[in-house]
């Protein structure tokens, strides 16, 4: 999910020489670029090493679904700079929904967390609500712009013109939401992970998952506060926009693409596993890594897999030095 159509409004851009709207356009489409490949990656392992197999790891699905929004929002700004008419109005509507649908797994996850740390209950079985949930939500606010034909040029791309409550509703609001929910849940989270340690020999394990966990909410803020302040100064003094706010912007909010997959996707065993692909071992290694990791956790269906990572939370399942991948990384 990158910058865009949100970030130059027609009167504002005017405002910026060639030279400035280039910068903005350049590092827009190159670390849109690294997001979508970021992305992709998460999406090839799900397929690859996962789905054509028959199996389903549910901490994969959240994050394969959390990375096809992220693509499809790179996607949007690839189109370019479309003329005004039915190019330009996908193009926004493409934005809108597949950004707001991004913030919408991140909720998803900590949700997932939540439910398995603290309420010691796994959430396979909601898999179905949750695909409606970050889908229905989008595609019904994203119609809004569309019923009163707010969407239009706006600099470089196409999004919601002018700098009213549109923009707020149909985006900013969800996003401050999903971002105040995440830190809440994550904060809770921590919290009882901390008290869980104080009762071990050794909280090495610990400590390192809740380093991890705090970087999924910030994730969010780092690439979406240069934006609000960005629209907050444009709502403040419209006409008036300031191209320092701007690149803070783009050079930000453009990262969340590959961002996420480094922190929700990136782990060793998905690291391991292209090693293994492509620099010895192929396939047959690393099914029969995911053979053991099934062994371990008594099973390969959704269930099994999260129970048996709560077991090794509480020191009775995988336990020791697996606890950390078998949370932060495999669930996450």
């Amino acid at each position: 999910m990158q910058i865009g159509s949100e970030d130059i409004d027609d009167d504002e851009s005017a405002a910026f020489n060639d030279g400035q709207t280039n910068i903005l356009v350049t590092v827009t489409l190159v670390e849109s670029t690294l997001s979508f490949l970021g992305s992709l990656s998460i999406v090839t392992s799900y397929i690859l090493f996962y789905r054509l197999r028959g199996r389903r790891k549910f901490s994969l699905e959240l994050v394969f679904w959390l990375s096809i929004s992220d693509m499809g929002s790179c996607v949007s700004y690839f189109i370019g700079d479309p003329d005004p008419g039915a190019a330009c109005t996908v193009q926004a509507m493409l934005m809108n929904f597949f950004e707001l649908a991004s913030i919408l797994w991140t909720t998803v996850i900590a949700l997932t967390l939540f439910r398995l740390i603290i309420l010691q209950t796994t959430s396979s079985h909601l898999l179905g609500h949750f695909i409606v949930y970050c889908n229905a939500i989008p595609l019904a606010v994203t119609m809004l712009p569309l019923i009163n034909g707010s969407y239009g040029p706006t600099g470089s791309w196409c999004w919601v013109t002018g700098t009213g409550m549109m923009r707020v509703v149909v985006f900013y609001a969800p996003l401050w939401l999903g971002i105040t929910f995440n830190c809440a849940v994550y904060w809770i989270v921590t919290v009882t992970l901390r008290k869980i340690a104080l009762s071990q020999a050794d909280s090495t394990q610990y400590e390192k998952m809740i380093r991890r966990l705090r970087l999924y909410p910030l994730i969010l803020v780092f690439c979406w506060a240069g934006a609000t302040i960005n629209r907050a100064q444009n709502m403040l003094w419209p006409g008036e926009p300031i191209f320092s706010l701007y690149l803070l912007q783009v050079g930000t909010r453009s990262l969340q693409g590959v961002l996420n997959a480094a922190v929700y996707g990136w782990n060793n065993k998905h690291l391991g596993a292209w090693r293994k692909l492509c620099c010895g071992g192929g396939e047959d290694g690393m099914e029969k890594g995911d053979d053991d990791d099934d062994d371990d956790r008594g099973g390969d269906d959704d269930d099994s897999e999260e129970r048996g990572i709560f077991e090794s939370r509480a020191g009775s399942g995988a336990g020791g030095e697996d606890a950390e991948d078998d949370l932060t990384k495999n669930l996450i």
